[in-house]
């Protein structure tokens, strides 16, 4: 079923959000600079990230197949580097976190990338004796494969890392799973691909051909709403579950995410970049950006969004490793939070208002 629209043209959209909108603000002018708005989003960010996210991940899976074919410290390091830089566009496009990423029956999320860490799960895998195939591979349970199990792999604790690859099953299991990643991560492109899955059709096409948004409004309050809701999952599960906020106080190390590389911060950061260029854009010829779409509503919040996007890095950059300041820079955590919440108001209050969308996720901003 198609979601029912909140508004209709510039009269409503002024009445909604009690702007004062510039001449020429008919309703095919606000669906046009939607439409162009939505599209630039898919083709150069989402799109463009998961093709990052695939030629990284092929990039991994040959650094593994490297370690494996000679192990030495030099070869393990370019391992984890190559993780490391896979991980930066997939957090950059977590806001698209929908559609084929959560949806059955692809759910690419859970596929490539099921956190925390279930090491159990891994060491089955690691002690089974059944081959480790591709289809094999393709057939785990979402724990036992994915970036966290390949951390896991290259970042164990308590071991040496490097001798355990001595081991031919560890070095199966790593070339396996690096190659389910590499499959996954271009089989959720291309449900994404306008010539292929084409899901970005279900925002551009939306009041034509999509069955999932009426309207354009409510495609571009979809992608709106998810900048809000990822600061707060951020707050909320990525910052407040490791600190303890639902263990009684407790610090809980082995709820964060990317918690063995020591990159929890790091993905964190990433999250906020993908946010901010989805805002502002990245400058160069037809990229698009919301903080544009606003100006052509006579809104602006770049002030207040560089503001709490500064802020919030800032305050990132004093937490950081997590696992150390969740135990002994409470209070930072504490900060970070905080100053997290103050974006996300911003996004979920201000923004929202100013485009007469509806708050569609969990909301604590104000």
């Amino acid at each position: 079923m198609k979601r029912r629209t909140f508004v209709i043209g510039c009269a409503a959209l002024g009445a909604g959000a009690g702007l004062e909108l510039g001449l020429g603000c008919g309703p095919t002018e606000i669906e046009d600079q939607r439409q162009k708005l939505l599209t630039a989003w898919g083709q150069r960010v989402l799109l463009a990230s998961y093709s990052e996210v695939e030629t990284r991940a092929a990039e991994l899976e040959t650094s593994a197949q490297a370690l494996c074919q000679a192990r030495s410290a030099e070869a393990l390091e370019a391992a984890r580097s190559a993780w490391w830089a896979a991980r930066a566009p997939w957090k950059r496009a977590e806001v698209f976190a929908f559609g084929p990423y959560s949806e059955e029956p692809q759910r690419f999320g859970p596929k490539m990338d099921f956190w925390p860490a279930r090491p159990d799960s891994i060491a089955n895998t690691l002690n089974g004796t059944e081959p480790l195939t591709a289809q094999a591979a393709a057939d785990l349970g979402a724990p036992a494969k994915g970036f966290a199990a390949i951390e896991y792999l290259l970042y164990q604790p308590g071991v040496d890392v490097l001798t355990e690859f001595s081991n031919t099953r560890r070095c199966e299991y790593l070339l396996a799973i690096s190659a389910d990643l590499v499959t996954q991560a271009a089989a959720l492109r291309a449900a994404w691909e306008p010539a292929q899955g084409n899901y970005l059709g279900e925002l551009t096409g939306a009041g034509k051909t999509s069955v999932h948004y009426e309207t354009l409004q409510l495609a571009l309050g979809e992608i709106v709403n998810r900048m809000g809701y990822t600061i707060e999952y951020i707050r909320d599960t990525k910052l407040g579950k490791p600190l303890g906020t639902n263990s009684d106080g407790t610090p809980q190390p082995d709820v964060a995410e990317s918690q063995f590389s020591g990159r929890a911060i790091e993905d964190i950061r990433d999250n906020l970049r993908g946010i901010e260029r989805l805002y502002f854009g990245d400058g160069s010829p037809g990229e698009a950006g919301l903080e544009g779409y606003l100006k052509q509503r006579d809104r602006s919040f770049a002030k207040e969004m560089r503001r709490e996007l500064d802020a919030s890095f800032g305050a990132l950059d004093a937490i950081e490793p997590l696992s150390e300041a969740i135990v002994s820079r409470r209070s930072e955590v504490e900060a970070a939070i905080d100053r997290l919440r103050s974006l996300q108001r911003v996004i979920q209050v201000d923004i929202i208002n100013a485009l007469a969308l509806s708050v569609g996720f969990g909301n604590d901003g104000d």
